[in-house]
């Protein structure tokens, strides 16, 4: 034991000769005595979000392992790096209250369940709003110093005192993707960095022995834990400002401020948020009188175009319709109250059609009529609309929750029609109608949503609609129809 005291004494001798001869190096040579992180910080969630496993693709991930070379105790699994990245950047998200989140583990054990029961995930999992993916691609630990390569003075039982400047950097090819259109909202490099000096006592290696392969416990006090931290940060600010674009108008986001002493721990907290602006009223005249009366909307009627372009309500149909182009999944036509509808077996049915003389810039209808089930099966069975193709900015998504309708993705549609808001054993009909630079929906001949048309945007759409329906399963009597599809134009 006495022997053993020599030699930590030894050690710290040797720390304080070798770092006097770094102490020139001002830059790097200070102590970190506090961080400060600024986070975004939201009044309320803009939705909900969760995080795929990140994949590896920097030098560093070889095979099913992530290694830095020779002479470094930290080395765990590509898996524990894209799991533990993804698990701490949904953490940090929730810390925002700018979302929702939901836990990747509980995100794969539904998508397992839903493969289990013959769906496929990617048609039915709608449990988020947006889902992080991306791979890492690079991964750097070093360390610098005398020499070019640090110091690491030997001393017996496997005990080091290391002197140098340690590097880390880490870098994550990310993208943001809105799920129910599949859109990518942002597609980027994150990088995160630490560069400082350091000195301690290795075993086994610069920063010890692997701490059971999970990323963050391998990492822990070291530089790449505090890299880890700056790109976690970067990431939450550049996910809050991509989003916040589709984000209800009423929700602010503000800042909070956190301070962390060098034991990591939070010393001040505080919490910024825009002041709202108060616009007050303008002052009116004495002699002005008020308004009176009812009030009057302009009238706009639901009525066709006189060029009918395309009627289908599926009359002619045995069993599969041949008049469309199904692209996913299955349908079958039935019967039902003297009509013949479209019908979705199970899980999702995806289906075009050309439209001869069709021209998205000019004025048109598209109209149709549906039926929910008397047994619900999810509230996000429906039906969706393109005009043009997939993720089209004049789209409807009319759901059997009314609460979840939506217009181009974003737009809430108001339930102005009088339906209840859980469609069970009930149908409707529809008409989207562009008038001008303007569109209207109307549900039963009641307008429920006008809005303004990107007339830019549709010139490069091509001549077609696309539909996309969603039904449980029709043997366990959930379902959704469809008939009296009709376009027309001027």
């Amino acid at each position: 034991m006495h022997g053993i005291r020599k030699l930590l004494m030894l050690a710290v001798l040797l720390s304080i000769v070798v770092s006097g001869a770094f102490a020139q190096d001002e830059e790097y040579a200070k102590e970190v005595k506090e961080r400060i992180l600024k986070l975004p910080q939201c009044s309320r969630p803009m939705g909900v979000i969760t995080a795929k496993s990140f994949k590896c693709k920097a030098a560093a991930c070889q095979g099913e392992r992530v290694y830095f070379g020779p002479g470094w105790g930290i080395e765990f699994s590509t898996k524990a790096l894209g799991d533990g990245l993804a698990d701490m950047l949904i953490t940090a998200l929730a810390n925002t209250n700018c979302f929702k989140v939901v836990e990747r583990i509980a995100l794969e054990e539904i998508k397992e369940e839903l493969e289990l029961m013959g769906v496929k995930p990617q048609a039915t999992l709608k449990t988020a709003d947006y889902i992080i993916t991306g791979a890492v691609t690079a991964l750097e630990l070093k360390a610098s110093g005398l020499g070019g390569g640090g110091v690491v003075v030997p001393l017996p039982f496997g005990l080091g005192a290391k002197f140098g400047k340690s590097k880390a950097h880490i870098a994550l090819d990310m993208r943001i993707v809105q799920v129910k259109t599949g859109e990518i909202l942002s597609a980027k490099t994150v990088e995160g960095k630490s560069e400082r000096w350091n000195i301690g006592i290795a075993a086994g290696g610069l920063f010890g022995s692997t701490f059971g392969g999970a990323y963050f416990e391998a990492v822990k006090n070291t530089p790449l834990e505090e890299a880890t931290r700056d790109f976690i940060v970067r990431a939450v600010a550049l996910i809050v400002e991509s989003v916040k674009a589709q984000a209800p108008a009423d929700v602010v986001v503000g800042e909070k401020v956190q301070v962390y002493n060098d034991k990591g721990e939070i010393v001040k907290e505080e919490v910024v948020m825009p002041k709202a602006t108060v616009v007050e009223a303008p002052t009116r005249p004495e002699a002005e009188p008020s308004p009176s009366g009812g009030l009057v909307r302009e009238s706009v009627e639901a009525s066709s175009y006189p060029k009918i372009l395309w009627h289908e309500d599926f009359s002619t149909c045995k069993v599969v319709p041949t008049n469309i182009k199904i692209i996913r999944g299955q349908g079958e036509c039935v019967g039902m109250g003297g009509k013949k509808w479209l019908a979705t077996t199970k899980g999702e049915l995806v289906f075009e059609r050309n439209i001869s003389g069709f021209d998205p810039t000019k004025n048109f209808t598209v109209e149709g009529r549906v039926y929910y089930s008397q047994k619900g099966g999810v509230s996000w069975e429906g039906l969706m609309l393109y005009i043009g193709k997939e993720g089209s900015p004049v789209s409807i998504e009319l759901t059997r929750n009314v609460t979840y309708w939506k217009y181009g993705g974003t737009t809430s549609i108001p339930n102005h029609a009088g339906l209840p808001d859980v469609l069970v054993n009930k149908d409707f009909k529809f008409m989207l109608k562009k008038e001008g630079e303007l569109v209207h929906l109307f549900i039963n001949g009641t307008r429920v949503l006008t809005t303004q048309i990107d007339t830019v945007a549709l010139k490069n759409l091509p001549a077609k609609i696309v539909i996309k329906m969603f039904g449980n399963d029709i043997g366990e009597g959930s379902y959704v129809l469809l008939t009296d599809l009709r376009i027309t134009s001027q």
